[in-house]
């Protein structure tokens, strides 16, 4: 039995990686991929309109999680994410025509060489993604770091582990 997650493109949208309202920043979620590559990519594919990644094992709701993180900050892209037996397959479409196509083209390119750069930095690769024409909002570079306050103490009860 297949099943399926289809997150349809928005081809009207701005061809931007808007990542002003992710919960994480750039390298959080690089790193994140850089996880899931290591742990799980058996294979990765470039066509003329689509990348496709495949996993092994129960990986399913990591790479669906990155799928909706993905096409919030990226809706001019169509994802699909599938298992088929013992693997998981997200593909990712480009539906954008006309002068708007080549940009998107980068971002798959980028998307296919991802698990070669997954270790680095990610303000390099959204430089990388920038000369190409493909603009970066929220890169988290304008973003303070996050605070480390002290657990505070409490009696009643235990709030939960992030």
């Amino acid at each position: 039995m297949t099943t399926v997650l289809n997150l349809p493109a928005r081809p009207e949208a701005p061809i931007a990686c808007d990542m002003s309202t992710a919960q994480d920043t750039p390298d959080e979620r690089l790193a994140e991929y850089r996880r899931l590559f290591e742990r799980a990519l058996t294979s990765r594919e470039r066509s003329e309109d689509a990348v496709v990644l495949t996993f092994h094992g129960d990986v399913r709701d990591a790479v669906e999680d990155l799928a909706h993180r993905e096409a919030a900050c990226c809706p001019f892209l169509d994802y699909r994410v599938e298992t088929v037996g013992d693997e998981v397959m997200w593909t990712t479409t480009n539906v954008v025509n006309g002068d708007r196509r080549e940009a998107v083209d980068l971002m798959l390119d980028a998307i296919h060489d991802l698990p070669d750069h997954a270790g680095s930095d990610a303000e390099l690769l959204l430089e990388r993604l920038a000369e190409h024409g493909l603009h970066v909002i929220g890169s988290g570079a304008d973003r303070p770091a996050p605070s480390r306050r002290q657990p505070q103490q409490s009696s009643s009860h235990a709030s939960p582990a992030a």
